[in-house]
């Protein structure tokens, strides 16, 4: 969010006077040249800039928001498996049609040999949700390289990629893993940076 102070400038005017009488008298022309005399001096003087500024007046603060995100919008994961990719630009392609205003919700299934892609769309035609899941995908470079780091001499025996998003969030892109080393095996739940969130036997690879 952005705060923008607005400000506006006023000018003083000066007040017209009116004019008197001036008495035909010698004491009236004396005082009138004396005061001629002072006011032209000072009027010699400098001026100064300071009491010549315009004065500024400070209005209430605005509050600018940014645009709203477009809570319909689909956010692919950048996953490198051309698979997965496949069915991905398959669903960005796909325009809803009009029989969804005859249900609340309506969903859309992608399927091919790794996996799946599931959306639902509200009965105006916005996409509110996407889930996907696949196995056995190519892992990002970042994934391999923090696995392999944390568990050498293992080797990745199995994989599964999850992602899902909801009105334009992303709710879950992890990857569960399954290592092997002689006759030991272990599930490793990984982030798509490469973070080990969890190492347990009872995550599931289904």
């Amino acid at each position: 969010m952005y705060i923008y102070t607005i400000k506006k400038s006023k000018k003083f005017h000066k007040k017209n006077h009116k004019k008197h009488k001036i008495m035909k008298t010698i004491i009236t022309i004396v005082l009138c040249l004396s005061l001629f005399s002072v006011s032209y001096s000072q009027d010699k003087k400098p001026v100064n800039k300071k009491t010549e500024a315009l004065k500024i007046e400070e209005l209430t603060e605005v509050l600018i928001s940014p645009v709203k995100k477009d809570l319909s919008k689909y956010i692919p994961d950048n996953n490198p498996d051309v698979v997965v990719k496949n069915i991905q630009n398959e669903f960005i392609l796909y325009k809803v049609d009009d029989e969804c205003k005859n249900f609340d919700e309506y969903l859309v299934t992608l399927e091919n040999k790794k996996g799946s892609l599931v959306a639902t769309y509200n009965k105006k035609g916005l996409l509110m949700s996407v889930s996907e899941k696949y196995v056995n995908v190519e892992l990002p470079r970042e994934i391999i390289n923090s696995v392999y780091l944390s568990y050498p001499e293992w080797i990745i025996a199995k994989s599964k990629f999850e992602y899902s998003q909801q009105k334009g969030e992303i709710l879950k892109k992890t990857y569960l893993l399954k290592l092997k080393k002689d006759n030991k095996t272990q599930n490793i739940l990984v982030s798509s940076t490469g973070e080990i969130i969890k190492t347990t036997k009872g995550l599931a690879m289904n």
